[in-house]
């Protein structure tokens, strides 16, 4: 976000980034492994100022970026425990971590990294998503981005928003699982639910960008209509942030950069810098 320098040493900054450039397990669009880089190269082009706050919050809270994990080409599980690690030692030292994929399969990892560092006894995990990703092995792996949702509630419960596409197998599972809750995209009354899931915990967020519509976020792997607006996100980050005890970590995945088209890498970039904002200026 061209914060000065001082803002961004690791000792000052409250939020940390750590950019996961992978993309191995997807079946449509790839290019999610550039998502890091495009968001962090749009994040320059922010204005820190925040009306909401009356201030530059950026500059207030301070970020530190961390080097891209290099990604483990030996199979998806050694990369889900390569972001483990690196999720547990940078929560050890940082108040608040974001994390930018990369395809959705980091999100494991993160989830138990975070399971690790804070505990989890209260986590729960609220997901932003076109799909469930409930498929428990999907093509062979049981590490597939398919299946980010189905290892994340092998740690925590899981509330999930805007999903509008499904497999048979993957509903029989959460209408069997007490540890899973949908608010399909046409729903309008999932906020209050939302707040009562969240109310006193730990939240991991995990926002995988194809949750919003795409007439505002077309560059990703697999585009479903009717998604989430900007205003909507923006309500599922601030019920979080009001209700819940702390939100330690949060990722945003499955940006797959569309060249000459800077408007998606914005929006994942201030969609970025607003919730480390409401998370840690509340």
């Amino acid at each position: 976000m061209s914060l000065p320098k001082a803002r961004t040493a690791p000792d000052v900054a409250r939020a940390w980034v750590l950019p996961v450039p992978y993309d191995a397990t997807v079946c449509y669009g790839s290019g999610s492994r550039y998502g890091p880089a495009a968001i962090l190269t749009a994040s320059r082009a922010i204005e820190l100022y925040d009306y909401e706050f009356g201030c530059e919050p950026g500059a207030t809270f301070g970020v530190h970026t961390l080097p891209p994990l290099a990604p483990q080409r030996q199979s998806p599980e050694a990369m889900v425990a390569a972001v483990e690690e690196a999720v547990a030692d940078a929560l050890s030292r940082c108040e608040l971590l974001a994390v930018f994929g990369g395809e959705h399969t980091i999100s494991a990892g993160v989830a138990r990294g975070v399971a690790r560092a804070r505990g989890d006894k209260d986590l729960v995990c609220v997901q932003i998503d076109a799909h469930a990703d409930l498929w428990d092995n999907y093509e062979g792996s049981k590490y597939s981005h398919a299946c980010a949702a189905r290892r994340i509630v092998e740690i925590c419960p899981v509330f999930q928003i805007g999903i509008r596409n499904l497999a048979a197998a993957e509903d029989q599972f959460r209408r069997s699982s007490d540890r899973v809750t949908i608010a399909f995209a046409e729903e309008t009354d999932w906020l209050p639910k939302l707040a009562q899931f969240v109310r006193g915990k730990t939240v991991f967020l995990t926002v995988d960008l194809d949750g919003l519509d795409p007439s505002i976020m077309p560059a990703v792997g697999t585009p479903e209509p009717g998604g989430l607006t900007w205003q909507q996100v923006l309500s599922v980050v601030r019920a979080i942030c009001r209700e819940a005890k702390r939100m330690p970590v949060f990722d945003v995945v499955e940006l797959s950069p569309i060249p000459g088209m800077n408007g998606p890498d914005f929006l994942a970039a201030r969609l970025a810098y607003k919730i480390m904002s409401l998370e840690l200026l509340k």
